[in-house]
């Protein structure tokens, strides 16, 4: 995501940095974000909670996943308890506090490199309309992949895991956010192939071969009858 508004805002203001996309230092440079953001979300849910042994909550937790889904799941469990018997626990908030902050940090660099580049598009005048045209379809396509993660896997997240806190109730948005997650991939394929004229094109383009392909065995086969 990051790396997508990078290379749109270099692209605008600074396109003598876009060569640095195919150097393989600067590959390696940036690869590291990604990586260290996805040890760093390991470390935070591994250290950062409890679920193991005899830990508190654990029992509501088993009973209330067999009510739903009818399956006994004794381990494996994930536990953010801030409350432990009325008294507030100090290493379950620091755990929330580090996944917020990663989570507005992302974004935030985002909207900011995403802002920039709009305001850029904009401003540029030495810029053909046709050139301008095709940088803002860019900017709408990465921007609206952009959206498709924020509304379908980071914003029940930060629901789930925020609101329980405040003892605030989250209705049933806990039971949709791993519904809303798996259907991220594809409303991510389903935007490009809306947004990008290319894509629909191959796309309508397989579509049409495919029923070539099934259609001519057909014809010969009632040529050769008759």
């Amino acid at each position: 995501m990051i790396i997508h508004f990078l290379y749109r805002f270099w692209s605008i203001r600074h396109p003598k940095l876009i060569a640095l996309f195919s150097n393989k230092k600067f590959i390696v440079a940036i690869s590291v974000y990604p990586v260290m953001e996805l040890v760093l979300w390991y470390l935070v849910a591994y250290y950062g909670t409890t679920g193991e042994g005899k830990a508190i909550g654990k029992t509501p937790l088993r009973q209330e996943y067999f009510r739903r889904f009818g399956i006994e799941n004794k381990e494996g469990w994930i536990i953010l308890n801030h409350w432990e018997d009325g008294e507030f626990s100090v290493r379950p908030f620091f755990t929330l506090l580090c996944v917020d902050t990663i989570m507005i940090l992302s974004f935030s660099i985002a909207a900011t490199l995403g802002g920039l580049t709009f305001y850029y598009i904009m401003r540029a005048d030495a810029m053909s309309l046709t050139t301008r045209n095709m940088q803002l379809k860019l900017f709408i396509a990465v921007t609206a992949q952009t959206l498709v993660p924020f509304v379908f896997v980071y914003v029940p997240y930060v629901f789930a895991l925020n609101f329980p806190f405040f003892h605030l109730p989250i209705f049933h948005i806990d039971e949709a956010s791993m519904m809303l997650t798996s259907c991220f991939p594809a409303w991510d394929a389903v935007i490009m192939i809306l947004l990008m004229k290319d894509f629909r094109d191959g796309l309508i383009g397989m579509v049409w071969r495919k029923k070539n392909k099934s259609a001519q065995p057909l014809s010969e086969a009632w040529m050769t009858t008759a």
